[in-house]
């Protein structure tokens, strides 16, 4: 398991990634804290599942420092599945699956594991192994879309393969993805489905390329361009301005929808796009703050002086998870039961019917709590809560 520390900074984290399609071009996917004081009192629900909400999670012996880990992942480990309150699997941790919250996700109700090393990727269901191909990727992005196992695997020292079912569909032998599995939005990580269609982007020498399926898209010649999301027509790109060092923000092939960002001189290389349900927003760290911007709705959303987990909605406001310190310290909407909490991974959140739900891994004595609909409940294993998923 890596540091805890480095667990929690899930936030802004972007891979810096010649590509060679393996399909013709007209097949394409279808052919192949501190807490903050006076918390309101939190109630258990009655049922945790009424949806089917499914918990990850990593469990350590009584008594061990899961935060600290002085045994550096040594120590016996179990990772867990719950439905609801209830444990439905746990399998050992260690060889060949990984304590490390982004080793693991769950889709369609199973847990599904991943684990790379002598050369090798293994991708497991509930403890079983489902995949092995021969080269050694770190996954960045996973899916199951109609019972076919995707994964976006980047290569250590620059490669990178997006296969189907452990076949590789479109892969280079230089690039590095953006993106990673330890955002929140998408869920599917650096892989993100856009009408039907499997998207990713990744960069070379600096430049960034974009993926649909088993092909490369076209991007405008935009200068120094940060970031490029693909969504329903159009094709967002996000820029540096290098004159001003001010934000350009482009909609469509190259029309541009925003103009420059005043006040923003010394941007943070860790900012993207975000989008989800068709919303997409903007993030950019700079001088201490975290800016929000609505791409659809050209103006500042927010400015924050705390870093930010975010989640898009659609006509209201959006969901957010502040931190401070490696510690949450608010969220809206809701409030945090009383103690000291930690997100793990920016999956430990989302929005599903009208909710925001929260699997909050308790620091310094405080249980883990899953929080939904303004209640509380307890999940007892000693070590972190590592995603959440509904169905």
């Amino acid at each position: 398991m890596k540091h805890f520390e480095k667990l929690l900074l899930f936030l802004f984290l972007a891979g810096s990634c010649y590509r060679l399609p393996l399909l013709p071009s007209e097949g394409g996917r279808r052919d192949g804290m501190d807490p903050h004081g006076g918390r309101e009192t939190y109630r258990e629900p009655a049922e945790l599942s009424g949806d089917s909400l499914y918990i990850s999670g990593v469990e350590y012996p009584p008594g061990y420092d899961w935060v600290r880990d002085t045994a550096h992942s040594s120590v016996s480990a179990e990772i867990l599945l719950f439905k609801g309150a209830r444990e439905i699997l746990r399998i050992p941790a260690g060889k060949p699956w990984s304590a490390d919250p982004d080793s693991h996700r769950i889709s369609g109700g199973h847990l599904y594991t991943f684990a790379h090393g002598g050369g090798c990727t293994v991708i497991g269901r509930d403890g079983e192994e489902i995949l092995r191909f021969e080269s050694e990727e770190s996954i960045r992005g996973f899916a199951v879309d109609e019972g076919r196992v995707l994964t976006l695997g980047q290569r250590p020292g620059g490669g990178f393969a997006f296969r189907v079912d452990g076949k590789p569909v479109f892969f280079a032998d230089e690039g590095y993805i953006r993106g990673s599995l330890d955002r929140g939005v998408p869920r599917s990580g650096a892989l993100y489905s856009n009408g039907g269609h499997w998207c990713f982007s990744y960069i070379l020498d600096g430049e960034i390329h974009l993926v649909e399926d088993n092909r490369e898209r076209e991007i405008p010649p935009l200068d120094n361009m940060k970031d490029v999301l693909l969504l329903g027509g159009n094709l967002f790109a996000m820029c540096l301005q290098k004159e001003s060092l001010n934000y350009l923000v482009y909609a469509g092939l190259g029309t541009r929808l925003m103009n420059y960002m005043p006040g923003i001189r010394n941007p943070e290389a860790l900012c993207g796009l975000v989008a989800d349900d068709g919303e997409v927003r903007m993030l950019l760290r700079d001088g201490g703050l975290t800016y929000v911007w609505d791409i659809r709705t050209p103006g500042v959303k927010e400015v924050s002086t705390r870093p930010l987990e975010l989640y898009p909605v659609r006509g209201g406001a959006d969901a957010v998870v502040y931190l401070s310190g490696g510690r949450v310290v608010e969220t809206v909407p809701g409030k945090l039961p009383e103690g000291s909490y930690s997100l793990v991974s920016g999956a430990c959140a989302m929005v599903s019917g009208g909710s925001f739900l929260l699997g909050l891994s308790g620091l310094e004595g405080s249980p883990n709590m899953i929080v939904r609909g303004g209640e509380a409940a307890p999940l007892a294993f000693n070590g972190p809560i590592t995603s959440i998923a509904i169905g």
